[in-house]
């Protein structure tokens, strides 16, 4: 009976151990941002972002004729202070269009959604308050409304 009393609490601390580093791995995968220990943040804000598809109905128009090329090589670059920088690469759609515009974004909704008014092509601009689907240390992406349509915009570094 001695030699019981020592095992059922060396058990239950046992337990007790395991059970609190399964809570605290839950809690770390659960943070949305890919098992990575960056904040949503820095994950966001730490490289240019370029649009990889823009996929509504199910078809990605990002490849089709529907999406000029000059707009194909735009660089976004969102900065720790919320404003978003927009880069037209080599390929311009007018000569004249300048080579970086600057708008806003913002966290909302416990960083679950973007608020945005970003000018994504010379002609389209998302002024939206996008869902973020995914943030990791590769991808972006959000659910919003393109040119008045549903659509989600994953986003890659270049």
């Amino acid at each position: 009976m001695k030699l019981l009393k020592p095992i059922i609490l060396l058990s239950v601390v046992t337990l007790f151990v395991y059970s609190c580093k399964k809570t605290d791995d839950n809690t770390n995968n659960n943070n949305n941002n890919g098992g990575s220990t960056k904040t949503k943040l820095e994950l966001l804000t730490q490289k240019n972002w370029k649009v990889s598809s823009l996929v509504s109905s199910g078809t990605d128009l990002w490849g089709t004729f529907l999406v000029e090329a000059c707009n194909k090589d735009n660089q976004y670059r969102f900065r720790t202070d919320d404003s978003l920088s927009l880069y037209d690469m080599a390929s311009k759609c007018s000569p004249t269009d300048p080579d970086s515009s600057v708008s806003m974004y913002k966290f909302y909704n416990n960083n679950t959604q973007l608020i945005l008014n970003v000018k994504l092509t010379s002609t389209n601009t998302l002024n939206d308050t996008a869902d973020i689907v995914e943030l990791s240390e590769s991808m972006l992406k959000i659910n919003a409304v393109y040119s008045g349509v549903p659509a989600t915009i994953s986003f890659s570094h270049p």
